[in-house]
């Protein structure tokens, strides 16, 4: 089934990057709907960003990645057609759907395939798309089925994307169980680096010889790559007055023109990043034994 289509097609409050080729598969999805940003109360949504946020009607406070987002995911997997690819965390399949139109031989490992209505619900949508011959699911968890499910491939992935636990050391985990299972040339997406915990495994992939670039999208997207990888050319809507959360600032945007060419200034950023990271555990730690005695005295 073809659904390639031109950006003329974008409903209202839609946006993808001028450069980015567009798949709409909405009708393998008859749940999605137009979700109220109001009914999620997580602190890294960003509301204020006047893009759709799209939900199933049945869980109408969990989000899909947006259309540029969804995007993005399409372009880079077109790079990889005919290559093994990783996604951790699924929800209801619109991100799987569009890596798979995107050609890659998709590997999804989320826990929540285990019940077997929402595994059927998946199955559904990445069948009326056309592509359940290149998915395979997998119900189990990040990090601990990682390797079983790499062994099962055979072949290293050369794309993912981590989509799952966003909280304490779950994003970094998820890295440290792929890298070893990613092919020499490859890239790693991912979604919601507004969320701090989920940016913290970037500065651990540069340190591993990986390339880092931001794409300001409505929860913000990173990716890294090495070795020989054509990188998807996502420009930000200009409709968008976009700012950067401070845990993000000195890595390159994508589309945006910055100065990343003086050895000095990455070398001042690389250590206000590090700065930043003990301050931050310096925090935890007093919070920790604020609690402790809070809960001593409470006895």
């Amino acid at each position: 089934m073809d659904f390639a289509a031109a950006h003329a097609d974008l409903p209202p409050g839609d946006y993808v990057a001028p450069d980015l080729a567009l798949v709409m598969p909405d009708c393998a999805f008859p749940h999605m709907v137009r979700g109220k940003l109001t009914d999620n109360d997580w602190r890294y949504l960003r509301r204020h960003i006047a893009h759709n946020w799209y939900v199933d009607a049945r869980s109408p406070q969990m989000g899909f990645v947006s259309r540029d987002e969804a995007a993005i995911l399409y372009n880079q997997a077109l790079a990889f057609a005919g290559k093994p690819a990783v996604e951790i965390g699924c929800w209801r399949g619109w991100s799987s759907v569009h890596l798979a139109l995107g050609g890659v031989l998709l590997d999804i490992i989320d826990p929540v395939l285990g019940d077997a209505a929402h595994r059927d619900d998946v199955a559904g949508a990445i069948d009326r798309a056309g592509c359940s011959g290149n998915v395979r699911l997998h119900p189990v968890a990040s990090p601990d089925g990682v390797a079983g499910v790499a062994a099962a491939r055979g072949v290293p992935w050369s794309l993912a994307f981590i989509d799952g636990d966003h909280e304490g050391a779950a994003p970094l985990n998820d890295v440290l169980a792929i890298l070893p299972h990613m092919a020499a040339d490859c890239a790693i997406l991912f979604h919601d680096v507004a969320a701090p915990d989920v940016a913290a495994a970037l500065p651990a992939l540069e340190a591993a010889g990986f390339n880092i670039r931001l794409f300001q999208t409505m929860q913000i997207m990173a990716i890294a790559w090495r070795g020989a990888v054509p990188i998807a050319a996502h420009v930000p809507d200009r409709h968008i007055v976009w700012e950067l959360p401070h845990h993000l600032i000195g890595w390159p945007i994508s589309g945006v023109m910055q100065r990343h060419d003086d050895a000095a200034q990455r070398d001042a950023l690389a250590a206000a990043r590090a700065e930043l990271a003990v301050l931050k555990a310096a925090e935890r730690g007093l919070m920790a034994r604020l609690l402790r005695r809070l809960q001593g005295g409470a006895r």
